[in-house]
């Protein structure tokens, strides 16, 4: 086969080998390459390894003749057009010139020839095939420019679109990143560098897999190594290191591009920031976990305040019926009066602790800053626990461990009730020993340790002691009652002011210290304690002691629904003085504060048909002007708020302390002793 494309390829055909020669010799020319074939099937062979622009065939031949042989070379593509011309030294009858004609020639040559004829002809088609290849290069050359032109703008078109999707990968508040079939990675986004602190260097190949946290890699490879397997998408949650060593939660998402076969060729991923969304999730599983553990706690609790108060409760009624046996004593009686009060007032601390806390965990307690004495404080605890210390062999101290204030600025009845449930605490859980409450003060600080010789805290309680709703013994067999939200509440009241309550130390069996703080900022820095002198603790005077005779000629009007309440308030008030009058509910008590002339009223709020809040606006809006004590079984400040703005003086809570209301009421009485005041607790 022929390299130089210079020259032009011609075929010549003849089974006599001087009729080749005669050929030969003829078109022996410049610019031209000549091809010899004996036969039909030789020549047909040649078409292929040769561009032919020229093709003379002998007519007379063995097996294959001109003829047969032209048509089979019209039959190939490349050949169509190519010029044939027929040589032959007989067949010259016009028949046969057409049917040379009819196999596609050109031409039809008789032998012999005159040679310059047929070298005029076969030259006339060597420069139309040289004109058609220059014609054919030119095209050619025309479409690798064209494809060289395409290849360039699509090279550009590519770069453009590259430089786009970089940009736009660039722009997107996501990590983005592409990896190769076979998982390595080689491309990574800005946001990708700008949260790990990763280069691109360090980040190709596997160096990515450092921002990824351990145990949330493997679970991302191994994600990633089935997905392999089918060519698949996934996606998965992941923790990604950043650059300053936070740990934030993404949710990966990858997508694969397929070959013709199914395979991935390439994984595009990107990986969103979705922390905030996941720390909520795990916050809200959380709380639903804590949510359950607090209904666990708050139905045990519940059964354990049903013991409660049932049990004072039984107390109470077990002893009202002893009372009225006729075969009691005097003596028996008192003993029976004695034990109805103090399970009474066991009742109403569990009522109040169970109304604090509710009051703590809705925000609605509010902390005083008003004058503590602190002398007055610590004498009161003193004599409030010093019995029960007593009744059970206990040493109770109270002790000064440095100069204190004689006055601070805080909330009296606050501190007083987390001093009573700590001592309180301290002393129920002391068998044998002593209870101790250490006091001093510390650059504006108060600072109350509680130390007892009693059962201790076993280690795994001591971290719930102070949740609401939890006891360290909460079976139905536990030893020591209670609520379990003396600890909670104190906790939570002494951190409202500036302080807190912690547990110092317990050993089982040893005892337990407890470390109470509040913030204590003196009256009189100048005026401070150095030691307490208790006073004899003074026998629990009778009601007719307190009252003193202090609402004389006071005339009273009890605006109160329930007839067991009025008949005990009329007698402790007929008792102090008053005439008193009784009105059911709040209809009846307009009318009879209306007509009547009263010095105070007495106002129930709960009452049928009209409410203490309405019959007060009523009776103020008929310019009624004798003071309105609220009588309420709610103690919350929201209440007496309420009462306040209906129109009412003051607001005292149920039950209510007989003295206490004699106190509020000698206020309005016209005809109060000049020394009346003396007789105030």
């Amino acid at each position: 086969m022929r390299k130089d494309q210079s020259l032009v390829d011609i075929l010549i055909v003849d089974d006599r080998i001087d009729g080749l020669i005669t050929l030969e010799a003829v078109l022996d020319m410049p610019g031209v390459n000549l091809v010899k074939a004996q036969s039909g099937r030789e020549a047909l062979d040649l078409l292929n390894l040769y561009d032919f622009g020229v093709i003379l065939l002998d007519v007379q031949m063995p097996e294959l003749d001109g003829f047969e042989t032209a048509a089979l070379i019209r039959k190939h593509e490349k050949y169509k057009l190519t010029p044939i011309i027929f040589v032959t030294a007989i067949n010259k009858d016009e028949r046969y010139i057409y049917r040379g004609y009819e196999a596609g020639a050109v031409d039809y040559i008789f032998k012999p020839f005159e040679p310059q004829i047929l070298r005029s002809k076969v030259s006339v088609f060597i420069e139309l095939f040289k004109k058609n290849r220059q014609l054919q290069a030119q095209a050619e050359t025309i479409r690798e420019s064209e494809r060289r032109e395409r290849y360039l703008r699509l090279t550009e078109l590519e770069n453009e679109s590259l430089k786009r999707y970089r940009n736009l990968a660039d722009a997107i508040p996501h990590m983005v990143w592409r990896a190769r079939g076979d998982g390595t990675l080689d491309y990574f986004n800005k946001g990708w560098s700008d949260y790990t602190g990763l280069s691109l260097e360090k980040s190709f190949g596997s160096g990515w897999q450092t921002a990824f946290v351990g145990e949330d890699l493997t679970n991302f490879l191994k994600t990633w190594m089935q997905a392999m397997a089918d060519g698949s998408s996934f996606e998965c949650e992941c923790r990604i290191t950043k650059h300053d060593g936070e740990q934030r939660w993404f949710w990966v998402k990858t997508v694969s591009e397929l070959n013709q076969f199914g395979q991935a060729q390439n994984w595009l991923g990107t990986c969103t920031d979705i922390h905030d969304r996941k720390m909520a999730e795990i916050r809200l599983i959380q709380a639903e976990k804590e949510a359950k553990a607090a209904n666990l706690s708050k139905t045990s609790f519940l059964a354990n305040m049903s013991h409660e108060i049932r049990t004072p409760m039984n107390a109470i009624l077990g002893f009202t019926e002893l009372m009225l046996e006729p075969n009691q004593t005097s003596e028996d009686r008192i003993d029976c009066i004695h034990t109805v009060q103090r399970n009474a007032s066991q009742l109403l601390k569990i009522i109040d602790e169970i109304l604090d806390i509710s009051k703590v965990e809705s925000g609605h307690m509010t902390i005083e800053h008003v004058e503590v004495n602190m002398s007055a404080l610590l004498e009161d605890l003193k004599n409030l626990l010093n019995l029960q210390a007593a009744d059970k062999g206990l040493n109770f101290e109270i002790n000064l461990m440095n100069s204190i204030p004689q006055a601070i600025y805080s909330d009296p009845t606050r501190l007083r009730q987390i001093l009573l449930n700590l001592v309180g605490n301290a002393l129920k859980f002391t068998s044998h020993g002593f209870v101790h409450l250490d006091v001093q003060w510390q650059n504006d600080e108060m600072r109350f340790l509680i130390s007892d010789s009693g059962v201790g805290i076993a280690p795994e309680h001591a971290s719930k002691l102070f949740q609401p709703f939890v006891q360290e013994d909460g079976s139905t067999t536990r030893k020591f009652g209670g609520t379990g939200l003396g600890l909670a509440l104190s906790r939570q009241l002494a951190r409202a002011m500036g302080g807190d309550v912690k547990l110092e130390e317990s050993k089982q069996g040893k005892g337990s210290k407890f470390l109470v703080t509040i913030h204590a900022e003196p009256v009189n820095r100048k005026s401070l304690i150095s030691n307490l002198e208790f006073g004899i603790q003074r026998k629990r005077k009778s009601i007719s002691e307190i009252s003193d005779g202090r609402l004389k000629g006071m005339k009273v009007l009890l605006v109160e629904d329930v007839l067991d309440n009025q008949a005990l308030m009329v007698h402790f008030l007929n008792i102090a003085g008053a005439q008193v009058d009784v009105a059911n509910n709040g209809q009846e008590g307009i009318a009879k504060a209306l007509k009547g002339k009263y010095d105070a009223v007495l106002m129930d709020i709960q009452m049928p048909l009209m409410d203490g809040y309405e019959a007060t606006r009523l009776l103020r809006a008929q310019n009624f002007k004798a003071p309105i004590i609220a009588l309420s079984a709610h103690a919350l400040r929201e209440e007496r708020e309420k009462s306040i703005s209906a129109g009412c003086t003051e607001h005292l809570a149920k039950p209510v302390e007989f003295n206490v209301l004699i106190e509020h009421l000698s206020k309005f009485n016209p005809n109060k002793p000049k020394e009346g005041d003396a007789h105030v607790r």
